[in-house]
């Protein structure tokens, strides 16, 4: 064992921590719509940019989410060998 190697690093804690930031904005972002949609008419120039905000959202919820996912999996642990180790 060698004493000057690092942890190694948890995928679970990664995940967990990133969700707990993405989660918040979410709700926040979806909350957000909802408040527009409910106060504004969707008329004119408002409804464009409503539309526009509302793309935004989705996009912005995807990217993160996206990022939490990647930060959750598995990909900094090497393929296993398929060759038999010599004893």
């Amino acid at each position: 064992m060698d004493p000057y190697t690092t942890a190694p690093r948890s995928r679970w804690r990664r995940g967990v921590l990133a969700a707990g930031l993405v989660i918040p904005f979410t709700a926040s972002q979806i909350w957000a719509l909802l408040v527009l949609l409910r106060l504004a008419p969707l008329d004119g120039l408002v409804g464009q940019a409503f539309w526009l905000i509302l793309l935004g959202s989705v996009a912005a919820i995807w990217a993160g989410w996206r990022w939490t996912w990647q930060l959750g999996r598995d990909r900094d642990l090497p393929p296993a060998s398929k060759a038999r180790v010599p004893t």
